[in-house]
């Protein structure tokens, strides 16, 4: 079978038809005629395995991980069946759920009664707890990824396919983001691995948009957010609904802590908050929405625009391997296995990116095929560029580092060279990394002229509870 073809038959399962294409992966519906019952049969596309370093291996750690999946049975997760292989690739074979998504609910515009935005949370962090247990962590936790089987109730999808840290697919490419930004955790935008309070920090923005209808964090691309993701706070949910009451803003701002040692550590204490919260005030006695007929609604998505840069290094120096890699396989689409000699050359001999995707058009033969890989190129290039620069800007240096243990050391004693290394390598932006700095300072005075000498915005911004 050549690339993403659709086959006959995977085992002993017929393949009917595709339900859907995604970044990374294909679903197909198929049916089980020895059980006489629909699945769903999902893969990866052709290319993530041939650009896998090690095919092999990665073909192991994805058969480890929907392994991990089926052992998850709980009525919130979309059961795994099976796991198959055929020509060398895995097909997961899953329970079909005809339902509709999270996401479509949210964009009908519609705000969900309080207590019903409570018992989907519970849901969802129940569904997250038991696969957590398991030692399973989603890493894409979105409602795009919810479905909404019922009237009341949900189903998280994908566990089993989301852990591909291995192949480097957490920068944007052209095959998408295994971890959609939106819902991100910071950390993860600074290269770090994902643990289960990623997962909670994801679970964080969809109880956010339940109850305000708006995203916490607003931007146009990918830098614009990771700025506010490491520099800002999102909103109080009471300004955006002011029914709200501030238990309930207490948990949201919980759930969205920039550093992951300040969220929730486990699902089971965000849904006891979140329980403890409603508790805090009367039912609001409102029924609940019908979720199947929300989710059934249509989704349009918005592209974010380009944004452009002035740089002097050539493009081989500038641009991460996630998007060098990224580059070569959509250019491979018109020159087959050549493209990676060709993107190689580009780049020592480009100094911006206008140069570079000049350079690599030329090798394209038709208008229309030249217009499309320019502009997914284009904003290819420059959202990892200013992703990078992003980056770089919050990485503590060693002199940052040292000048902080000398202004730290008389205040709080020689212990100051540990703390001061230890929060470097944790904190999640320069932002956190002083404001964690200061709660280790006791004296209060001292405390707010160290926070003062860090910048105003610094020593007035309110801390997430």
């Amino acid at each position: 079978m050549k690339g993403d073809a659709v086959p006959d038959r995977v085992g002993k399962y017929r393949i009917d038809h595709v339900i859907g294409r995604g970044a990374i992966g294909i679903v197909y519906k198929g049916y089980d005629e020895q059980i006489d019952r629909p699945v769903a049969i999902k893969t990866l596309r052709h290319e993530i395995f041939e650009d896998a370093n090690d095919a092999d291996g990665f073909l192991k750690r994805f058969k480890t991980e929907a392994q991990s999946a089926g052992r998850c049975l709980h009525p919130n997760i979309v059961t795994v069946f099976d796991l198959v292989e055929k020509d060398g690739r895995p097909y997961i074979v899953m329970e079909y759920v005809n339902a509709g998504t999270l996401e479509n609910v949210i964009q009908a515009g519609v705000l969900l009664p309080i207590r019903q935005v409570a018992e989907i949370m519970a849901q969802i962090l129940l569904a997250l707890d038991h696969a957590h247990s398991k030692g399973l962590i989603h890493r894409d936790v979105k409602p795009a990824n919810i479905l909404c089987p019922s009237a009341a109730s949900i189903k998280v999808a994908d566990f089993g396919v989301a852990r591909l840290d291995s192949l480097d697919l957490t920068n944007p490419n052209a095959f998408g983001a295994v971890g959609t930004p939106n819902y991100m955790a910071p950390e993860r935008f600074l290269g770090r691995r994902a643990d289960i309070r990623a997962d909670l920090f994801s679970a964080g923005v969809i109880l956010y948009q339940l109850l305000t209808g708006a995203k916490p964090f607003v931007a146009n691309d990918l830098p614009e957010l990771m700025r506010k993701l490491l520099n800002e706070l999102p909103p109080s949910i009471m300004t955006l609904r002011p029914e709200l009451w501030s238990e309930i803003d207490a948990v949201a701002r919980k759930g969205l802590a920039r550093n992951p040692e300040d969220r929730f550590q486990t699902a089971e204490r965000f849904v006891e908050a979140l329980n403890a919260a409603m508790e805090a005030r009367p039912s609001d006695n409102l029924a609940p929405l019908d979720l199947t007929k929300l989710s059934r609604l249509a989704v349009k998505d918005k592209a974010a625009s380009p944004r452009s840069d002035g740089l002097s290094m050539t493009m081989a120096e500038q641009l991460s391997a996630g998007a060098i890699d990224a580059l070569g396989r959509s250019l491979a689409q018109w020159l087959g296995p050549i493209a990676r000699f060709v993107v190689k050359q580009a780049l020592q001999e480009s100094t911006d990116v206008d140069m570079l995707v000049a350079s690599l058009s030329r090798q394209i033969r038709t208008d229309a095929d030249i217009a499309s890989f320019r502009e997914a190129a284009g904003k290819l290039l420059r959202e990892d560029l200013d992703a990078s620069s992003v980056r770089s800007q919050e990485t503590i240096s060693d002199a940052e580092i040292k000048a902080m243990v000398d202004a730290l050391t008389p205040v709080i004693g020689p212990v100051a060279k540990h703390l001061v290394r230890r929060q470097a390598s944790t904190a999640v932006g320069r932002d956190d990394f002083y404001r964690r700095l200061a709660d280790e300072i006791p004296d209060p005075r001292a405390k707010a002229r160290f926070l003062a000498s860090r910048g105003p915005m610094l020593a007035t911004r309110e801390q997430p509870g």
